[in-house]
């Protein structure tokens, strides 16, 4: 910096806008701005020009974002250019003008960051929500198999035996029987293949009449609760065609077995 008094380099203008000065530097800018006050006019305009941008589009950027463009400014060459007495205020006009422009650039990029965090907001919210979804279905699962274990443990279940016919020798169900609770679930430990136009269908023989207690559903290795029937004498299950019948085929039976 030359002369105080007469001279100031525009570079140092430039940083005490920005608020970039050392505290030695400002006294003697401020000297200097007091002895000339049109060139103080311009600074303070600048200054409120800025901080006027800054209020209206205010965002909290990125720490090394915000770095990156400080260094920039610190490391830019200092101009020869001298500002005297007689100067014409053009310059801190086009300074004030590429400090808007670059903060509008910093306002578009930071506006492009809030975007991105936008949609990784938005796939962390569908992440949890599948989350929860199956979180909701290990409790009800977690429920079920407590409900479907109180039932095997109670001393009132009794476990029914229903064993294969002729048809099916090899076929073994376990039917979970509990008078006291009017609870039922069936265990398929072991049947065979049914054609596919047929299927197999549960029934409760009370004082001779069979009552439907539902189709059973192949291909599964878990406990099925099924229609409890009071005053069951003894369960069966026949080979029908596909969907059940009203009415059993007492010639197609493949499993039965006594109530205890």
């Amino acid at each position: 910096m030359a002369d105080q008094q007469q001279h100031i380099n525009p570079a140092l203008l430039e940083q005490y806008i920005l608020g970039l000065t050392s505290n030695e530097e400002n006294k003697e800018i401020e000297s200097y701005l007091s002895q000339h006050p049109q060139v103080a006019k311009e600074v303070k305009d600048s200054q409120t020009m800025i901080e006027d941008f800054a209020m209206e589009y205010a965002m909290q950027p990125p720490e090394t974002l915000k770095g990156q463009v400080l260094e920039a400014v610190k490391t830019t060459p200092k101009s020869d250019l001298k500002v005297a007495k007689g100067i014409s205020f053009n310059w801190l006009t086009s300074v004030a003008a590429t400090l808007a422009l670059g903060f509008g650039i910093l306002t578009f990029l930071l506006y492009q960051q809030q975007s991105t965090m936008g949609q990784q907001i938005a796939q962390l919210t569908n992440q949890i929500s599948q989350i929860q979804q199956k979180n909701t279905l290990l409790v009800n699962q977690k429920a079920k198999i407590n409900q479907q274990f109180a039932v095997l443990k109670d001393v009132n279940t009794n476990h029914v035996h229903l064993r294969g016919s002729k048809l099916s020798p090899q076929a073994l169900i376990v039917v979970y029987w509990n008078e006291e609770d009017k609870d039922a679930y069936l265990n398929v430990v072991q049947l065979p293949e049914i054609p596919q136009d047929k299927s197999l269908q549960l029934w409760a023989d009370v004082d001779g009449k069979m009552i439907s207690m539902g189709v059973l559903e192949e291909g599964t290795d878990e406990l099925l609760k099924v229609p409890f029937i009071p005053n069951a004498d003894a369960l069966n299950i026949t080979l029908e065609p596909k969907g059940g019948s009203e009415h059993p085929d007492v010639s197609q039976i493949f499993a039965n077995g006594k109530m205890l």
